[in-house]
């Protein structure tokens, strides 16, 4: 991975405190019995050339995730192509779900970038066994590019977590086994779930905040 995304450590914490100062500050804490049938503005920390570190916010939809798995390393820059036929393909996202997102209309891309995500390589392992020293990424898609190698995903990636914290969660986060051990975390592919991944994440006492600069 590059330096700068090595000052970035997921932590784990029972209960979060945040001291917030300044104008305009917006928190979005766990509140396990709200209908999540709104649209929040969560705040975000955008990195710009050079390593600084930019406070920003975005509009997301809590009900439903992203989920890449990207065969290789995808950490080293803001973007990755994906082969159409591994984009919302059957098996991974309901059908419903394709049938509004899988024609990457402009409102159906506008749509996908509200979404939080999770970017990370094909576990190194079978039965979604990640390898010690891989990583998932918290983010965001900031655009999707139909393209004749397939379609580019222009992404925010804003916090690690490791991956094996995301294989003991796969079935609360949706994603399902296959034949012969090898699970969606094992293949290559973009799929949307109808999940709150921030809820679950939470529920399972992986932080979102444990920003170290």
């Amino acid at each position: 991975m590059k330096n700068e995304l090595e000052n970035f450590t997921a932590t784990k914490a029972a209960s979060t405190v945040v001291n917030q100062t300044g104008e305009k500050n917006v928190h979005v804490d766990y509140a396990k019995n709200v209908t999540q049938q709104i649209i929040l503005n969560f705040p975000y920390v955008q990195q710009l050339p050079g390593g600084m570190l930019k406070p920003t916010s975005r509009k997301i939809n809590q009900n439903f995730y992203n989920l890449f798995v990207i065969g290789g390393e995808i950490f080293e820059q803001n973007h990755f192509v994906i082969s159409s036929e591994r984009s919302l393909c059957r098996g991974y996202s309901s059908e419903d779900l394709r049938n509004q997102y899988a024609s990457l209309s402009a409102q159906a891309i506008q749509e996908i970038k509200t979404f939080p995500s999770l970017f990370m390589p094909e576990a190194d392992n079978y039965n979604a066994k990640a390898g010690d020293e891989q990583q998932a990424i918290f983010g965001f898609v900031d655009d999707v590019r139909k393209q004749d190698n397939g379609i580019k995903i222009k992404c925010q990636l804003v916090w690690p977590i490791p991956m094996q914290q995301i294989s003991d969660i796969g079935f609360n986060l949706g994603m399902k086994d296959m034949d012969r051990a090898i699970t969606e975390m094992n293949h290559t592919h973009w799929a949307i779930k109808r999940i709150n991944l921030i809820e679950e994440l939470t529920d399972a006492n992986i932080s979102l905040m444990g920003l170290n600069q």
